[in-house]
């Protein structure tokens, strides 16, 4: 009866070590897999230099923007004035500078978060 009992546990603890390790492994190979396509999706893209932005000094606040932004993107004046006190207010004066605003696609704002939340990589 002994022979059968310490066989049993050695087959047991085999089992589990076994199991562990191999989630552990699985679980290390993952991580480091999302690691990987995190950084590849995330690189910085080179983008060609825009002699406006080399020319121009850094504003003094968030609207130190030109009004041909607004024509441009058809966005009101209103609209802008908003958008840049909200800037401001989260980034501090100084901080920042608007170069561009653009009404967004079609989808609302819930579809694209949606979008983001389930398509969001590891």
């Amino acid at each position: 009866m002994d022979e059968k009992l310490t066989m049993s546990l050695t087959i047991l603890l085999t089992g589990f070590v076994v199991v562990f390790s191999v989630l552990l492994l699985l679980i290390c190979v993952i991580k480091i897999y999302s690691t990987i396509v995190y950084n590849i999706q995330n690189k910085p893209k080179k983008s060609k230099k825009n002699n406006d932005d080399d020319d121009t000094p850094k504003g003094t606040g968030a609207t130190g923007g030109s009004s041909s932004a607004t024509a441009a993107g058809g966005v009101s004046p209103e609209v802008l004035a908003c958008i840049a006190a909200a800037v401001d207010f989260i980034y501090g004066e100084g901080n920042v500078r608007i170069k561009n605003i653009r009404k967004a696609g079609s989808r609302s704002a819930w579809g694209h978060a949606g979008v983001l939340a389930n398509t969001r990589p590891f």
